[in-house]
């Protein structure tokens, strides 16, 4: 059971710093189109990740006693109410972009506002997993 932890740490990881660089280099190389080919990939392993990190939150939401300390409460809180906020965010945007249709006007607008904020959350929420994954004993 350690190993497959480890193997899901790393996947967080690994796919929270393929959105931290695509993030950042995306402005340098887009051509101003409506596609995003390398975020059309991303997209599918965030997915995965992004219910990882909620099936996770869960798990430690309930997993806090009746007495907590205040630290590990309000990591666990954050990642819990953050990866609620995320998957909303992350499965309303992308099943817009999955229809070729909605690739126009406002929907491209909204796009610009809510991927970014919605990617910055993923890396924060996802790395915080991975780190709490990778560092469990129990």
């Amino acid at each position: 059971m350690d190993i497959l932890r480890r193997v899901v740490a790393v996947y967080l990881a690994l796919i929270a710093l393929a959105a931290f660089t695509l993030l950042i280099i995306t402005p340098l190389y887009h051509d101003g189109s409506a596609e995003y080919p390398h975020w059309q990939i991303l997209n599918y392993f965030m997915a995965v990740g992004v219910v990882v990190v909620l099936a996770l939150g869960l798990y430690r939401r309930r997993k806090l006693g009746d007495d907590p300390d205040m630290l590990e409460y309000l990591r666990t809180s954050f990642v819990f109410y953050g990866s609620i906020v995320l998957t909303m965010l992350f499965f309303w945007e992308w099943f817009w972009t999955l229809d070729p249709e909605s690739e126009t006007g406002d929907a491209v607008t909204s796009h610009l506002i809510y991927f970014p904020m919605m990617d910055s959350l993923f890396v924060v929420l996802a790395l915080s997993t991975a780190r709490y994954l990778w560092n469990r004993s129990d």
